[in-house]
């Protein structure tokens, strides 16, 4: 099942942080395998948070890791013609016991041409990685680049990453109603002391408030991100948060991924019947 990770203003919203902390959540849960990926290149994408920076230096050294695995080289061999299974079987790094798995991105060929060839051959990837997954988490370039259409427009679920802003949300409430109808809501670096608090916005903007979630700020998320280490601080305090901070945020981070999840099924039975 295809779940796109969205936000129409770049940077705000925190979509692919919202995406790795509810991804890994409902990895620690429990409720399936996730395999996570990028239809696009970013300068802090999602390998930068969860693998540590030497980590990273490997996999972006242009040798014989992207030699044999990788988004690139997958793009490349179902271009070739090749069948995708074992090529995405092979190619993605297992995260957080073999709950939660990886496509990495070396950013070894220019956007353009990663763009393109994502777009041609995306049908056949997502077939691949649907026969080795329950959920695929796409975070989806802002712009809406050549296969960021596609995916939403075939996502069984869309998570549109807000943030507190008035001017933006309206923006995206009076634009983006083709994305509404199948949305669901993260409030991304989450303040409660906003004057556009949850409460407001559902208001205002007619959103059930089972179609939205918060993902608060918090320094500690932060350092660890910067350090590759947004896992271990997430499994660290999953059980037995730290501090009230870490309380608050595994708490509110839980119940966004509960909420996305009960959205998923509901678009299940919707789906069946």
């Amino acid at each position: 099942m295809k779940i796109a990770f969205w936000s129409h203003v770049r940077g705000a919203a925190g979509v692919t942080t919202n995406l790795a902390c509810v991804s890994a959540m409902t990895s620690l849960s429990g409720h399936g395998k996730i395999i996570l990926l990028e239809n696009h290149y970013s300068v802090h994408g999602i390998g930068d948070i969860l693998l540590m920076p030497e980590k990273m230096e490997v996999l972006r050294e242009q040798g014989e890791y992207y030699s044999h695995y990788g988004i690139e080289y997958v793009l490349k061999r179902l271009y070739s013609g090749e069948q995708g299974d074992r090529l995405v079987h092979h190619a993605t790094i297992p995260l957080l016991f073999s709950g939660m798995y990886y496509l990495p991105q070396g950013r070894i060929v220019n956007k353009e041409v990663f763009n393109y060839e994502f777009n041609l051959v995306q049908e056949k990837l997502f077939s691949a990685l649907s026969g080795i997954s329950d959920y695929i988490y796409i975070d989806t370039e802002t712009n809406q680049n050549l296969s960021s259409n596609v995916i939403l427009s075939e996502a069984e679920l869309v998570v549109v990453n807000l943030d507190q802003d008035p001017v933006h949300l309206r923006e995206y409430f009076t634009r983006y109603s083709s994305i509404q109808q199948k949305a669901v809501y993260l409030i991304g670096n989450y303040k409660t002391e906003a004057l556009w608090d949850v409460s407001r916005i559902c208001r205002e903007f007619h959103i059930p408030k089972d179609k939205i979630g918060i993902i608060p700020y918090n320094m500690e998320l932060q350092d660890s991100m910067l350090q590759g280490h947004l896992l271990q601080f997430l499994n660290r305090n999953y059980y037995k948060p730290s501090d009230l901070d870490n309380e608050y945020f595994i708490r509110f981070v839980k119940r966004a991924g509960k909420m996305i999840r009960k959205n998923i099924l509901k678009k299940r039975k919707e789906k069946r019947g």
